[in-house]
């Protein structure tokens, strides 16, 4: 049975705090990219300047380290998601109630990456 979404009384508040919490998950996403194409830019750079590999390896271990601490906070982030979908079942809201309606991806969808359909190419 669906159920009108802003006929809930949180709907509101359910929205801005499903936006924000998507807004996280991309400024995460965005960050690790950003971080990721600076330490290939790095080791591009450094090898067209014909500089020696050792004088930019304390940053790109530095750089290595800053990645590895966003991939975990990007993974905390995901469990914090988890944790509001709960939450918002226990308030009377869902995905199954509230259908196309529902402000982010189901929960069961969050750890699964999206099935591509492969072609094959002649």
């Amino acid at each position: 049975m669906r159920v009108d979404p802003t006929s809930h009384p949180q709907y509101s508040h359910i929205l801005a705090v499903s936006a924000a919490v998507l807004a996280a998950e991309r400024d995460t996403d965005a960050s690790i990219t950003t971080l990721t194409r600076l330490m290939g830019t790095t080791i591009e750079q450094f090898a067209d300047a014909k500089l020696p590999a050792g004088f930019a390896q304390s940053a790109l271990t530095k750089l290595s380290e800053a990645i590895t601490a966003q991939v975990e906070g990007r993974r905390m982030l995901t469990e914090a998601h988890k944790e509001y979908g709960r939450v918002a079942k226990i308030l009377g809201a869902s995905d199954d109630d509230w259908g196309p309606s529902w402000p982010c991806p189901s929960s069961g969808n969050l750890a699964q990456p999206a099935k591509r359909t492969l072609k094959v190419a002649a």
